[in-house]
């Protein structure tokens, strides 16, 4: 016969194995890498960091242009320039954590993951006052389950990535940048781009003017994945 205290510790140890199976569960879930494919709708995402000017030209330009876009701010950045925080989501925009100090994340264990998601987390929640939702993983165009897992315990069920990568970091030809989204864009897109890169600003009005000429609407993550 099993006693109680025994029950009573297998009950524990099944509840604890049960929330274990759940965790491994979401940590096997694929990246969000674009919205639904019914709909033409976009998502511009940028990296967040660097030089405020272009930060805040790049914001102006989406601002003329009618056009949410979606941050993923490296918390580093946002600690130093808090204000920043603020600017994005009264333009409309959405904000994201996009770790805090940009490491290769593929590179890091659980902790070390889990420190810089929820380093992030806490300069975004110190600059605007709230966590919100969306958090990309920083140095990898997609996740593994290290990094899963350290986002799901640090409050975030699914990492963004993207399924257009318009390679501006590399600082292309203006050309190229455009080139490098309108040749691989389809409806649900999230599509990669970033502050600090001069060519960035002089590519964002022709990306949004090609765009919607293709019949695609750019939205912020929250609209896309709604």
């Amino acid at each position: 016969m099993i006693s109680r205290r025994n029950f009573l510790g297998l009950s524990l140890s099944t509840v604890a194995l049960q929330r274990l199976s759940i965790f491994d569960a979401f940590a096997a879930n694929v990246d969000i890498s674009h919205g639904s494919r019914n709909k033409k709708e976009v998502a511009l995402t940028f990296h967040g960091a660097g030089d405020l000017k272009i930060a805040r030209d790049l914001l102006a330009i989406a601002s003329d242009a009618k056009t949410p876009i979606s941050v993923m701010a490296v918390g580093s950045w946002l600690s130093a320039n808090p204000e920043i925080g603020k600017e994005i989501l009264v333009g409309g925009h959405d904000l994201g954590n996009h770790t805090y100090s940009h490491k290769a994340m593929m590179h890091l264990n659980f902790n070390e993951a889990k420190s810089e998601i929820a380093r992030g987390k806490a300069a975004i929640i110190k600059s605007v006052g709230s966590a919100q939702k969306y958090f990309r993983p920083s140095g990898t165009p997609k996740s593994n389950a290290t990094i899963r897992k350290a986002a799901i315990a640090s409050g975030y069920s699914n990492c963004i990535t993207y399924d257009v990568d318009t390679l501006d970091y590399q600082d292309p030809k203006v050309s190229t940048i455009v080139s490098n989204c309108m040749k691989s864009v389809k409806n649900g897109s999230i599509i990669s781009l970033h502050f600090d890169h001069k060519n960035t600003v002089a590519a964002l009005p022709k990306i949004i003017s090609e765009l919607k000429s293709a019949g695609l609407t750019p939205v912020t993550l929250t609209n896309l994945l709604s």
